[in-house]
């Protein structure tokens, strides 16, 4: 699934390429991807024009001018391309927004998981997807007493399955927890009360500086994702130990790189630094 790093660029390719875009039509070749009439969905959208994007979570949102707003839900294997209008759609390909300056924006999912939502100003502060999320984990006001206030709340939770608990913190997922439980030298199976101080601030300071690398590169392409431009991104080749198993511990330590299960997720550890 696209975790915090991908869905943010996206968004922001998004604000560099299709704001101020008039969509002339739209197509919805799948149906069942709307929580709609397709026919409904189209009216509304089309001679709209683009006047923002933004994020939440893993949720990526564009503002239109008719003050509704379009959610984009890329779930495990969802994308968003822009691509001239002349070239071949490609399968799977499920909801086309032709703009005004000859280029598309296609939404895609070859899993059929993920959906496309429009909502009213009202509705989106009122949006099941957004009523229980936690904080943003770069928001100025996410700060190292707010993280530790949120770990005192939960002290017998597993601390992986708390930083994956969207409720607990916004857009974190199994690539980047393990990063970071990785950099914090904190073994998954912990509870959330038994991190020290040290401990907690070298969580909090892995969570800023993971996530703000990981966009840097543009995000990490296991699977299926790509950017807007239909490029990859290039964190996954920096990643210390997910999908590392067997290969040596990149801190210098004797330990080897293993695959664990924890909370439901394959999990990757040296096991000799995380204790």
């Amino acid at each position: 699934m696209p975790e915090l790093p991908e869905t943010e660029t996206i968004k922001r390719e998004l604000e560099d390429t299709v704001v101020g875009l008039r969509i002339t039509g739209v197509d919805v070749l799948i149906e069942r991807v709307l929580r709609m009439d397709a026919t409904e969905f189209a009216r509304r959208v089309e001679g709209t024009t683009i006047t923002g994007a933004g994020r939440r979570a893993k949720i990526i949102m564009l503002h239109l001018s008719s003050g509704e707003t379009l959610l984009f839900h890329l779930m495990m294997a969802g994308s968003l391309l822009y691509q001239p209008a002349g070239m071949e759609r490609k399968e799977k390909t499920q909801v086309v927004f032709v703009l005004d300056n000859g280029y598309e924006l296609r939404y895609k999912d070859f899993r059929l998981f993920g959906y496309v939502k429009l909502l009213s100003e009202a509705d989106v502060t009122q949006a099941p997807e957004f009523a229980h999320l936690g904080p943003e984990p770069l928001a100025d006001d996410f700060t190292l007493d707010v993280f530790r206030e949120r770990l005192a709340r939960r002290p017998r939770a597993c601390i992986k399955a708390l930083l994956l608990d969207q409720s607990f913190v916004a857009g974190l997922g199994n690539i980047y927890v393990d990063e970071i439980l990785f950099y914090a030298r904190v073994h998954p199976l912990r509870r959330a009360g038994s991190l020290n101080a040290a401990e907690s601030a070298r969580m909090y300071e892995g969570i800023r500086s993971i996530l703000t690398h990981a966009i840097a590169e543009r995000g990490s392409s296991f699977s299926l994702f790509v950017d807007l431009f239909g490029n990859p991104g290039n964190y996954h080749n920096l990643l210390s130990v997910y999908g590392q198993t067997g290969k040596p511990c990149p801190g210098g330590c004797p330990g080897v790189i293993e695959k664990i299960k924890v909370a439901g997720r394959g999990t990757h550890i040296c096991a000799h630094c995380q204790k």
